[in-house]
Order: C-alpha cells, then sequence, then structure tokens
C-alpha cells in the first residue's frame, strides 16, 4: 500500500530534521508543505505569503531562515534565482530547469541525455561532483503571446 504523498514528505522533513538534531516545529511543518505544495520554485517571500494564510503570526524571518537551514540539512535546493530572490527546489531527484528570462518562472524537466554529461577532465580532476544541473534560459509561451 502507497503512502499518501503528504505523509510521504513529513516523513522526510522529520528524518531530516531528527538526523540533524532539529526540533519538528509546526511553523517548519508549515514552510515545507507549502513549499512542496508549489510548483513555481519559490522565494522566501513567496513561501512566507502562503504559510501566514494559516499561520498568521509567523515571521518573514522564521520563514526565511527555516528555508535556509532546510537547504543546509539538505531538504532542499537553493537553485538559479536569475538574479531576483533565492528560489527554493524541494525535489531532489535528478532533473534540470529551464528558465524563462520574460517572467521568471523556472520549471523542471527530465532528460536522461542531459543527466549523464561528460564532464570536462579539468573540471572532474579539481572538483568531486556531487551534484549537476543543466539550466537553459528561453521564453515561455505565455510571454512569447505578449
Amino acid at each position: 500500500m502507497e503512502k499518501h504523498p503528504q505523509k510521504a514528505r513529513l516523513d522526510v522533513l522529520r528524518t531530516r530534521c531528527r538526523k540533524a538534531r532539529l526540533r519538528v516545529t509546526p511553523q517548519r511543518i508549515a514552510v515545507y508543505e507549502e513549499l512542496c505544495r508549489s510548483r513555481n520554485h519559490p522565494s522566501a517571500e513567496q513561501v512566507y505569503s502562503l504559510v501566514r494564510r494559516r499561520m498568521p503570526t509567523i515571521s518573514p524571518n522564521t520563514v526565511n531562515e527555516t528555508l535556509l537551514t532546510f537547504a543546509q540539512i539538505g531538504l532542499v535546493e537553493v537553485i538559479e534565482g536569475f538574479g531576483s530572490s533565492r528560489r527554493y527546489d524541494p525535489n531532489l531527484t535528478v532533473h534540470h530547469h529551464i528558465h524563462c528570462a520574460e517572467c521568471g518562472a523556472i520549471l523542471d524537466f527530465t532528460s536522461e541525455n542531459l543527466s549523464h554529461l561528460e564532464l570536462p577532465d579539468e573540471i572532474t580532476r579539481e572538483f568531486e561532483i556531487i551534484n549537476a544541473r543543466v539550466v537553459i534560459t528561453g521564453i515561455c509561451s505565455t510571454c512569447k503571446k505578449k
């Protein structure tokens, strides 16, 4: 029997927090739930506006610090902001991003070819690669219509 996706996400949150010796607080749960519901790689400000609807007393600083803590413990990744605020991605599976240069949207996509790019020797000699993600920039269909 497959777990409900929300319960599975909360299990991941609890496991990562406990491993990092962090309490699983209602604020952390709310921030993580809203982040996981979003498909647009939100900024801390965007997550704050979503969480505030459920928790009116939460502060922007709490949301920001929570997201940074999540990144430190490997629960989310900080992704390309393209000159704007940091954006957060709870999707830790292998994937790539396409970024709209007009509206700033960042969408996930997968590609076996891109996931197995051969890196130049000068890179692999100098770095132990822990993650590789390709980012493509273009103009989305909505922005092209404008």
